[in-house]
């Protein structure tokens, strides 16, 4: 049978078996999130209130981390594949300089304004030194597994994934359950994972042999020169992503309530973000490849993107279709209200998706100028919808909102990356 034969062909094929792992990592560390759901949208355990406020957290390192990240990430994978083990060295150590001094800047700045966010959003004190440290670990952990990535270690991928999420969840549960820490415990179980992790993740740098090299001023320039529309782009991500939640709660007036209904349902949605993650973390490093090759395979890219939109379908489909039950069977009543407009937010993050693979033509090649110009318009639109959708209608205008910037932004991203995705379907 020629199908059988197919499907034990694809199983044994190496590029599906590790975006298998890819995948498996990331719904994995979403579906034990949501298993978890039930226990942190209880009102018993975690408030409303208080989940407004998590949130608020976790949307405050998504503003730090473009500044703190610097676009490090995607720079230090690209030349990756350029430079030889010295040179790489010296750029790797090199690029953990710069986020840590702006760690530092970060810790400084928060303590100084600590009365107007306590007095805005209800910071705690303690958020003067929580968000630039857990972001800086985000960043570690972010570039522990792009490398694994680089260096086709799914296996590593997988591992440390897991692990860290079973760390992060497992001590949340204990603290906010047994201990009942509340939303101290949810963030208490953050820091220890991603304190561990980062552990591991230094001496898996000082194996391989990325640390410890020669710090120059040349990558520093090139780095900082590099970060400027990098930055911009990271800040447009955080301002179409997440700057809705800080619009909600200037809003409204309910202690962030509001906001811990709204992020429950963007939780949601971002299984299609998780989806398209686990893909593109398969996906980038192949297409990089065949860029840089002295021959470009048009006909493997465009496979490559006709998997990931189908599968990215796929997904919303079966998102769209399922979220009712999760709601009525997992999540408390005090919620449900965000039904009436979850699936705006899950087309939304859908669009996004589609967009970013585009944006990797404009990573690859350095367009600088692009990047920073279509990031300050993608940033300028997204202030603009939130501000006027959600002064009006709220949470639902947040939604609209949402899938409004979107679909505006896959436009102009087709437009911006004409020249790089016309040739797919038109040479082989």
């Amino acid at each position: 049978m020629p199908s059988l034969q197919q499907i034990k062909m694809l199983y044994k094929s190496q590029s599906v078996r590790s975006m298998g792992m890819y995948t498996f990592s990331n719904f994995f560390s979403k579906a034990v999130s949501f298993l978890l759901l039930f226990v942190f949208t209880n009102p018993a355990y975690i408030s409303p209130s208080e989940n407004g406020m998590l949130s608020l957290f976790s949307n405050s390192m998504l503003f730090l981390m473009p500044f703190l990240a610097m676009g490090i990430v995607h720079s230090v994978s690209a030349e990756y594949f350029k430079l030889d083990d010295r040179e790489f060295r010296s750029l790797f150590s090199t690029s953990l300089i710069m986020p840590l001094v702006v760690m530092a800047g970060s810790i400084i700045f928060l303590f100084l304004v600590r009365g107007k966010l306590y007095e805005s959003y209800g910071f705690p004190t303690s958020f003067v030194w929580l968000i630039p440290v857990v972001t800086f670990l985000i960043f570690i952990n972010e570039q522990l597994l792009s490398m694994a990535r680089n260096n086709l270690q799914p296996q590593l991928y997988l591992k440390a994934n897991m692990g860290k999420t079973i760390l992060e969840l497992g001590l949340s549960f204990i603290l906010v359950v047994y201990f009942a820490w509340r939303w101290e415990g949810r963030v208490a179980g953050i820091l220890a994972a991603y304190g561990i992790l980062g552990l591991y993740a230094l001496y898996y740098f000082k194996q391989k042999g990325y640390l410890f090299g020669k710090i120059q001023k040349k990558y520093i320039r090139s780095e900082l020169i590099y970060a400027i529309p990098i930055m911009a782009l990271q800040a447009s991500i955080f301002t179409m992503n997440s700057s809705d939640k800080f619009f909600l709660s200037h809003a409204t007036n309910d202690n962030n309530a509001t906001v811990g209904v709204y992020s429950i349902a963007c939780i949601f949605a971002s299984i299609i973000n998780v989806l398209s993650m686990a893909l593109l973390q398969h996906i980038f490093p192949s297409i990089y490849r065949v860029l840089s090759g002295e021959h470009i395979n048009y006909k493997f890219i465009r496979r490559q993107f006709v998997v990931y939109i189908s599968v990215l379908t796929i997904g919303l489909i079966s998102l769209i279709a399922v979220m009712p039950v999760i709601y009525d069977y997992f999540i408390n009543e005090k919620y449900h209200e965000a039904l009436e407009y979850s699936y705006l937010l899950c087309i939304g993050v859908y669009l996004w998706a589609l967009s970013y693979f585009f944006y990797s033509f404009l990573l690859y090649y350095k367009e600088k100028r692009k990047l920073l110009f279509l990031s300050l318009i993608c940033i300028a639109i997204s202030l603009a919808c939130n501000y006027y959708f959600i002064n009006r209608w709220q949470a639902m205008g947040a939604a609209a909102s949402s899938v409004s910037i979107y679909a505006l932004v896959l436009v102009i991203a087709l437009a911006f990356t004409r020249k790089y995705w016309k040739p797919l379907w038109t040479k082989s």
